[in-house]
């Protein structure tokens, strides 16, 4: 990995040139947070760490500034990045995270003081009104998702072909804050369908059936992920990754960019923007732990969160601790996740397969033969569809066979009963109901589509 082994800060300050100032944080713990980056990175340019590590010079400035805190998880890999010594490494963590959790604690603030008797409180902000649109809206369906065959048990790997489980690389487990305050997604209601508008537009919910009608609930975005650990977007103010709040314009930072986002159950997990590592979001405020080395992709669904390997396309399923992953299947040319199975489609496409495990423990046969050749697999509560080879029709696979079902669009997302399709001109969005086989225009035009399953409330 680029940048491992490189010499520590003293002793090569004659190339960082101009000396950054004291530091300039809001409180004595983001000054000490910043002067311990300072002390990491001496001696490598704002430049040098832009390239780096995917982030913006400005960034990296007001980082080492402490007028921002810079993520912890960002802070470990800087750390063991820049520290060759395994006793020093270690030693240089625990202080990097010492001083990120003080930082991260005196950024939060005391809590408010109840009023005094007799004192009123504050009148509650009033949320902003309910703007009703005849639908603007769109997504980018990704078509993926697909497997194939058996081998061995493996974990991700991180770098080289070491195993991050097997102590090759520190793992940076623990919170990655910018300290900000702290929040959590809120559950989504309604018809958990959701676009954005030409061009980044809006971001708006459809009221359902027969109201025709779609709520604003965001001013612009450029990608959406749904689940039922909520809504999720992108280019809501920066590029950074933002939950929705639950009311019209109430959106939240809870993570920095990543190359990839996926949502497994109540689980939120990024793929870090140079795609070295894999985090899952804490749960509330921008707290996020490590739990594995490089992936190409995420897969996220109802079995659980998936990664395929950089270097060789293997997949793998995340076993719910940090560094353990299981060997799924070799490399296949798309993957779709079910609310109950995972697809895979052969790199020739000419068939797909479903993983037979955890189902079948005593057997070596982990796939089984589900469907003839494919394009594309999507998939979701609703069940398996792909496109066909020439990626023109969308079907639906039922009684182990693919039935046709209509054109397949520019996206296609597939929801609790229903499939969602955004057409090819991005003009109209579209609603398949396989209890009669009918298609519905919903609206549009869209730039880009996400649907779920809405989950009941606290």
């Amino acid at each position: 990995m680029t940048g491992r082994g490189t010499t520590d800060g003293a002793g090569s300050a004659g190339r960082a040139g101009r000396r950054q100032g004291a530091p300039r944080g809001r409180t004595e713990q983001a000054n000490a947070l910043a002067s311990f980056v300072l002390e990491v990175t001496d001696g490598v340019t704002l430049r040098e760490l832009a390239e780096r590590y995917h982030i913006g010079k400005t960034m990296w400035g007001e980082y080492r500034s402490g007028q921002k805190l810079v993520p912890l998880d960002l802070l470990e890999r800087l750390v063991a990045d820049r520290t060759p010594d395994e006793a020093t490494r270690v030693s240089r963590t625990r202080t990097a995270r010492r001083l990120h959790a003080a930082a991260v604690d005196a950024a939060a603030g005391p809590p408010e003081p109840a009023p005094e008797p007799g004192v009123p409180s504050p009148a509650p902000r009033t949320p902003p009104p309910r703007r009703r649109h005849r639908l603007a809206v769109g997504v980018t369906v990704t078509a993926a998702v697909a497997v194939v065959a058996l081998l061995l048990l493996v974990a991700l790997l991180p770098s080289g072909d070491e195993d991050i489980s097997a102590g090759g690389k520190l793992p940076s487990g623990g919170a990655s804050q910018n300290g900000s305050p702290p929040v959590r997604a809120a559950p989504l209601t309604g018809t958990g369908v959701f676009v954005i508008g030409p061009d980044g537009d809006g971001v708006l919910q459809w009221d359902g059936p027969g109201a025709g009608d779609w709520t604003r609930i965001g001013d612009t975005a450029k990608r959406l992920w749904a689940g039922p650990a909520g809504l999720f977007a992108t280019g809501v103010r920066g590029d950074g990754l933002f939950a929705y709040g639950g009311s019209p314009g109430r959106w939240h930072q809870v993570g920095e960019p990543g190359a990839d986002f996926a949502i497994s159950g109540t689980r939120v997990y990024r793929l870090a923007p140079d795609r070295g590592s894999v985090h899952v979001w804490d749960g509330r405020g921008t707290s996020w732990t490590w739990v594995g080395g490089p992936a190409s992709r995420l897969y996220g669904g109802g079995p659980g969160l998936f990664a395929t390997n950089p270097k060789d396309g293997r997949i793998f399923k995340y076993a719910g601790s940090p560094g353990e992953w299981e060997f799924v299947g070799t490399a296949g040319a798309d993957f779709a996740l079910t609310d109950r199975h995972l697809y895979g489609l052969t790199p020739d496409r000419a068939m797909v397969t479903r993983w037979l495990a955890p189902d079948t423990r005593d057997t070596d046969e982990k796939w089984t033969w589900a469907a003839g050749p494919a394009g594309a697999l999507f998939a979701g509560a609703a069940g398996l569809f792909s496109t066909d080879p020439t990626g023109t029709r969308l079907r639906h696979y039922a009684k182990n066979a693919w039935h046709d079902i209509g054109p397949a669009g520019a996206e296609v997302r597939v929801a609790g009963r229903e499939v969602f399709v955004l057409t090819d001109d991005r003009t109209s969005v579209r609603r398949w109901d396989p209890r009669t086989d009918t298609w519905t225009r919903v609206g549009g035009p869209a730039g880009t589509l996400a649907v779920t399953v809405p989950r009941a409330g606290p």
